[in-house]
């Protein structure tokens, strides 16, 4: 009996083990089909090896090894070096096959002790081979650690050269120093995304089931990243949010391998596109300003196509709820440079509209933090006064503006009470958008016309003006009606990709 509970025991911890590494090769964008093989080969093998007699005539363990071993083997190696395989991990595969090799030679040692003289032999010289080999598998680990490194800093140094010209190509713009506060959207590239984790919380995609379906349903589209520069002429150059940065995008595995592998397995490789042109230390020259003068990032949330781009301003102090700080999904190579400098808002400047808590954060009503938690812990959003309105940076309270007819468009939620306290918050901003027509909102992931047409054209010099502000609310009127359903021609639907293309599009119809 206790072999028996062993043997089950064994199966269960088997199973499980190939169960994360399958979920891992999904998120690589493996196949379902190659995927559901390759899992059946390495559950026959499993079982063959504790119950050989399950599988017929492969009755002994050395057979299953040779008819089922070697080809889980060599799928497992060769998916891996497909899809999960990095420059830094070549030192530890020569370091393992190093050790597999000296640990057969001293067992081929042992058993040519024990045998015949003439198989003895045989077994010495094998040892001699294989712990031969060992050793100059060693030597070679040890050589390329420096090309390893080598080989990722051409990588990083190829893309800063590529960011240099971007950022002293013809067309930048000057400064323009007048007093008003001025906004500029900064798109910093593109994230990949499943459509139904975008647009589809209505449809079941909500809690496990939803992050469920990101790993099996590769209906994907590309939307944008955007962050917020903020001139302001008494708190001087802020930041709402920092979007994503050149090595997320470029170096992603390197980026992601920090914390001994985790974040790499756990992150699809090509989550992130982004051109020299959108890296935001570019984007920030290309309007007159650096990088470094950055003194204040609000941070609405603490993922990080939100938090990637700090890596380039560790001079800032960076502002965001301390739920989010303790408790959110955060990756800490992202705030390695700034974890001195975090400020934590006390939300005790009383009730805003239609929220109970706000921060008035340099104590002017110029900018209030509004709570907004739900898509993570410690969301919020920031609302900025310009003089002629108001802007309202949403996070990801909402993605677009069709998110805002939360009866008919919803991204996947988290599920549970963070659902609720979601869909709480965006019926604050409801009420704070009708109750005062002179805000607009502003988002971090629009891929719609407003973004790209509305927004880009109201903030191209960065003071939108009250007529600017009117033509946003005119194109929020026209998308929504007033109880906040969808007008006739705006309700996101898939479009497939092309042959060959890889991601879909949104229409609205």
């Amino acid at each position: 009996m206790p072999k028996i509970l062993g043997k089950i025991g064994l199966l269960v911890t088997a199973l499980a083990v190939g169960a994360v590494w399958l979920v891992v090769l999904r998120l690589k964008d493996v196949s379902a089909p190659l995927l559901a093989a390759y899992g059946l080969l390495l559950a026959a093998l499993v079982a063959g090896l504790l119950w050989p007699g399950v599988l017929g005539r492969l009755s002994t363990r050395r057979r299953v090894l040779a008819v089922l071993g070697v080809p889980a083997g060599l799928a497992t190696l060769g998916l891996y070096l497909a899809v999960v395989y990095y420059v830094t991990d070549l030192p530890v595969l020569l370091a393992l096959a190093a050790t597999g090799s000296l640990a057969w030679a001293a067992a081929a040692l042992l058993r040519g002790r024990r045998a015949a003289v003439g198989r003895g032999a045989r077994q010495t010289r094998r040892a001699f081979l294989a712990g031969g080999a060992g050793l100059l598998l060693g030597v070679l680990s040890g050589l390329s650690v420096g090309w390893a490194e080598r080989r990722r800093r051409e990588v990083l140094a190829q893309g800063e050269q590529e960011r240099q010209a971007a950022a002293q190509a013809p067309g930048a713009r000057r400064r323009i120093a007048d007093g008003a506060v001025r906004v500029f959207p900064i798109h910093t590239g593109d994230t990949v995304v499943t459509y139904g984790q975008f647009y589809g919380g209505l449809d079941g995609w909500e809690g496990p089931n939803g992050y469920l379906r990101t790993l099996l349903d590769k209906a994907q589209i590309a939307v944008p990243v955007y962050a917020y520069l903020i001139d302001h002429p008494r708190h001087g150059l802020l930041l709402v949010d920092t979007g994503v940065n050149w090595e997320q995008a470029h170096d992603h595995d390197g980026y992601y391998d920090h914390n001994y592998l985790v974040s790499r397995l756990l992150t699809q490789r090509d989550e992130y596109r982004m051109t020299p042109e959108q890296d935001l230390r570019v984007r920030l020259a290309r309007l007159g300003y650096d990088a470094k003068e950055i003194t204040t990032v609000f941070l609405t949330h603490v993922h990080d196509d939100h938090a990637g781009g700090l890596r380039h301003l560790p001079q800032a102090t960076v502002v965001m709820d301390r739920r989010d700080w303790e408790h959110g999904t955060l990756y800490p190579y992202s705030f390695d440079l700034v974890k001195d400098h975090l400020s934590f808002p006390a939300f005790d400047s009383g009730a805003f509209g239609a929220f109970p808590g706000s921060q008035d954060y340099f104590g002017d009503g110029s900018l209030i933090l509004l709570p907004t938690p739900g898509h993570s812990p410690g969301h919020m959003c920031v609302l900025l006064r310009l003089g002629t309105g108001s802007v309202l940076f949403m996070g990801d309270t909402l993605y677009t503006l069709p998110h805002l007819a939360t009866g008919q468009v919803r991204q996947m939620t988290i599920g549970g009470a963070d659902t609720i306290h979601q869909i709480e918050a965006a019926r604050r901003i409801q009420h704070l958008l009708a109750s005062d027509p002179g805000t607009v909102p502003l988002f971090a992931h629009d891929n719609t016309r407003y973004q790209s047409g509305s927004v880009s054209s109201a903030f191209s010099t960065g003071a939108p003006g009250k007529e600017g502000l009117q033509e946003l609310r005119a194109h929020m009127e026209a998308v929504l009606t007033s109880d906040w359903r969808l007008r006739p021609g705006h309700s996101p639907r898939f479009v497939p990709p092309a042959p060959g293309t890889g991601l879909g599009r949104v229409e609205f119809r």
